[in-house]
């Protein structure tokens, strides 16, 4: 009881301060770009990361193995390659016109209309399906960590989330994120070590595994090397289509942040992603050896807790998983907020409010639209989150990385760029679920491999304007 009062109280407190700073759009959607390298570092890897991490990582080791990895192989590089390849463009394109949101950056590229209103489009869907990780993945740690339904732990973590984000919007998500970031940082590191600790060390945890199980260890795992690289590249390169990590670069002070938020970013990723390799190693481990039974892979990593028997550290994952599912549900509740009542209205000619009463009210919507796909959804957290990142990967990879860098790139090629990379992500998702199509149809690459395509080729004849690249 002392922890919920606890979490009600922190909530209200930040509920209280963020509504006496967020009165404009600015502040409300881009925290008055008071962000430096640590805080925007820390708030970005922390929005990124989440239950998908806590939950979904080690699951995903324990069904698949050593190929699950192929998903965070690509940690060291990310930092830098979102600095470079969209955050740089972003940045000038803030300077330039002020921009408050990823689909006002596009119509500042682009124009306004159909580039602004195709992105916010997809934002809204892909941002309501990620919050969905967020609320199953405390579902899913609920009854185990907190010993309450987990229903009830997902809808107090939703509901304090939405407190704090509809009265401050990110004037008070980003402070947040930021010390959520560090927290999720500390503990996983600390559940990772004591979970390969109890399994007898990493040497000991892999020989169980390579005598039980020793398809696990197979790096390319049972869909093969296609797939594998293709889970490789989709979150590698998908890191640059992630409007919550974006988001992050219009809230920075200035282009100096730059310099050093590749360092930031990619020391405090790397130590939030141990819990994926420790618990996943260690905890299959355990499992393999009957330590304990599971019902369903979504349940290792609570399982472990238990079985460590640690109240120190049990308490320490309890704040942790309560940080990554915050910090990831208010950055998505603030972008779809966005959308839907400042970039939508925008694209239909009509201008946005400058007050910040609809984002509020909107916010309290998409919450509640989140609660339900989570709660209707049998899909796994670990798939729930390849879907929602792999649906923001096919909408936007193309015209972040390719339309803000390329001067040739066209109006046209922009929207055709926005309109086929999600038709066919979604048409390869209907056909998986449907068991048309095989593991190596990565559905959110393939469509933002197909969205390059048609961009470029939509861009065909058109004179590169270096004056409207962002660069």
């Amino acid at each position: 009881m002392t922890g919920w009062l606890l979490l009600a109280a922190a909530a209200a407190a930040l509920a209280l301060w963020g509504w006496r700073r967020s009165g404009s759009p600015t502040a409300f959607f881009a925290a008055s770009r008071t962000a430096g390298p640590v805080v925007a570092g820390l708030a970005g890897t922390a929005a990124g990361l989440s239950a998908f991490v806590f939950v979904g990582g080690p699951s995903y080791f324990a069904a698949a193995g050593a190929a699950s990895l192929w998903i965070i192989l690509s940690a060291p590089l990310t930092g830098a390659l979102q600095c470079w390849a969209v955050g740089e463009p972003i940045v000038e394109l803030v300077r330039r016109h002020r921009c408050l949101t990823v689909p006002e950056l596009l119509a500042a590229r682009f124009g306004a209309g159909w580039p602004q209103g195709l992105a916010a489009l997809s934002i809204a869907i892909g941002a309501t399906a990620t919050l969905a990780v967020q609320v199953k993945g405390a579902a899913v740690l609920g009854s185990a960590l907190f010993d309450a339904p987990g229903w009830l732990v997902a809808l107090a973590a939703l509901v304090a989330t939405v407190s704090y984000t509809a009265a401050g919007g990110m004037r008070a998500g980003l402070p947040a994120e930021a010390a959520q970031g560090a927290i999720m940082a500390v503990a996983a590191v600390a559940i990772a070590a004591a979970t390969l600790l109890h399994a007898g060390g990493p040497q000991a945890a892999v020989a169980v595994i390579a005598a039980r199980r020793p398809e696990l260890l197979d790096p390319w795992g049972a869909s093969g090397g296609t797939a594998a690289i293709g889970l490789f590249l989709l979150f590698g390169l998908g890191t640059c289509a992630q409007p919550h990590y974006l988001q992050k670069f219009l809230l920075l002070k200035d282009r100096e942040a730059l310099r050093w938020l590749p360092l930031v970013t990619t020391v405090a990723l790397l130590a939030i992603l141990t819990v994926w390799i420790g618990v996943g190693v260690g905890g299959t481990a355990l499992f393999l050896d009957g330590a304990f039974a599971l019902a369903s892979t979504d349940e290792l990593t609570p399982r472990v807790l238990s079985e460590l028997g640690l109240p120190w550290l049990l308490t320490l994952a309890m704040v942790g998983v309560i940080a990554a599912i915050m910090s990831t549900a208010a950055s998505l509740l603030n972008i779809a907020a966005a959308a839907v009542t400042r970039d939508l209205p925008a694209a239909v000619g009509r201008a946005p409010s400058s007050g910040v009463a609809p984002a509020r009210l909107a916010t309290v919507a998409v919450g509640a639209a989140a609660a339900a796909l989570a709660l209707a959804s049998n899909r796994p957290v670990v798939l729930l989150g390849v879907l929602g990142w792999g649906t923001f990967t096919a909408a936007l990879l193309p015209v972040m990385v390719v339309g803000l860098n390329w001067g040739g790139c066209s109006r046209r090629g922009a929207v055709a760029a926005l309109v086929i990379g999600p038709a066919v992500q979604l048409a390869l998702e209907a056909a998986r679920l449907a068991g048309a199509v095989g593991p190596p149809w990565e559905p959110g690459l393939t469509g933002a491999a197909a969205g390059v395509a048609a961009l470029v080729l939509a861009s065909a004849g058109n004179r590169p304007d270096p004056a409207r690249g962002a660069a």
